[in-house]
C-alpha cells in the first residue's frame, strides 16, 4: 500500500511539473489611442487591455472592450458607453523571438504584423514593436511595447464617431514575467 500511494504522490507531483504555467495573462494592461475628431487631437486610455501570451508558440492574443476606453471628450465617451453590444476588439500576432524570456537580452525590434478583428470584420496591421529585457533582483521580466496606426475606415468607428481621422496612433506596453 505504501508503495502505491508513494507512485501516486510521484505522478501527481510529475503532472503538476510538466502542466506548469504556460500562458502569460493580465486584464489590466495598458492601451492609449490617438487621433483628431474635428482637427482637435484625442487621447483615448484604457487599464482593460487584456493580454494573453503563449510561451511555447510567442502567440499574443488581445482583447479590448472599447467601451472600457475614457477620453477627455464627455461626448465620446457618451457615444462609446451607450452603444447596446460590447464593442470588442481583439488582436492576434506572433513574436518572432522564441528565447526573449529564457535569458538576458538586449532590446529586440521588429515589425510586428498583427491580425486585428473588430465587429466582424479582419485586418492586418503593421506595429514597430520592442521587447526590452528587465532585470529584478532575482526575477528577470520583459517589457513587450508597440505602436502603430490604424486605419478608420477598417474598424468603422467613422459611423459612430463623427468628423474622426482617417487613422488612430496605438500604443501599449506590457510586463511580462519569465516562465519559470
Amino acid at each position: 500500500m505504501k508503495t502505491k500511494l508513494f507512485t501516486l504522490i510521484i505522478v501527481l507531483i510529475t503532472f503538476c511539473e510538466v502542466t506548469a504555467q504556460k500562458t502569460f495573462k493580465t486584464e489590466e494592461g495598458h492601451i492609449k489611442m490617438m487621433t483628431l475628431v474635428n482637427n482637435k487631437p484625442i487621447k483615448a486610455e484604457s487599464h482593460k487591455l487584456a493580454l494573453y501570451l503563449d510561451y511555447d508558440s510567442k502567440i499574443v492574443n488581445g482583447v479590448l472592450d472599447l467601451k472600457t476606453l475614457s477620453t477627455d471628450v464627455s461626448k465620446i465617451n457618451t457615444i462609446l458607453q451607450e452603444q447596446e453590444d460590447p464593442l470588442m476588439l481583439r488582436f492576434t500576432g506572433t513574436i518572432p523571438s522564441h528565447d526573449f524570456l529564457s535569458k538576458r537580452h538586449d532590446p529586440i525590434n521588429f515589425d510586428w504584423l498583427v491580425t486585428v478583428t473588430y465587429q466582424g470584420k479582419f485586418y492586418k496591421s503593421q506595429f514597430k514593436a520592442t521587447i526590452t529585457h528587465i532585470e529584478h533582483g532575482a526575477a528577470m521580466s520583459c517589457l513587450i511595447s508597440a505602436r502603430g496606426q490604424v486605419l478608420v475606415s477598417d474598424t468603422g468607428l467613422d459611423s459612430l464617431i463623427e468628423g474622426i481621422d482617417k487613422t488612430i496612433e496605438v500604443q501599449f506596453a506590457q510586463l511580462v514575467l519569465k516562465l519559470e
